[in-house]
């Protein structure tokens, strides 16, 4: 009587221990191996020359490490980052080598971040 309360336990924590060691390797796989996620990426932007996302870096505590205050950002895959030298992927996603899609500016003023396009300068005729 023991054994037959025993065995539908047994069964039911062995199928759940193979399911959780499968859900392991399946993400072990597609994060690890094949790194099939994007990236996000932030390069220098000439604010002169193009529309740039704007942050206020003069309190060092509100600005991420790569300080920059004029940027741009990319979205590429993860595998390809390993292609960008230094962590700065704005000359290989400008040569086109490896594929990034720009992140279309929007304010966001949770962040405290802005747009700025370039000013056209007036014709005066």
């Amino acid at each position: 009587m023991e054994n037959e309360q025993k065995k539908p336990k047994t069964w039911l924590m062995q199928t759940l221990i193979i399911c959780c060691l499968l859900s392991i390797v399946v993400s072990f796989y597609f994060f690890y191996y094949k790194k099939d996620f994007d990236f996000i990426v932030e390069v220098t932007c000439d604010k002169t020359k193009e529309t740039c996302f704007e942050r206020d870096c003069s309190n060092p505590d509100d600005c991420p490490p790569n300080g920059l205050s004029d940027f741009k950002r990319y979205s590429l895959k993860a595998s390809d980052f390993d292609k960008c030298k230094n962590e700065d992927c704005a000359s290989v996603c400008a040569s086109g080598e490896i594929k990034c899609t720009a992140v279309k500016c929007e304010p966001d003023t949770e962040t405290g971040e802005s747009c700025v396009s370039p000013e056209i300068p007036e014709n005066s005729q």
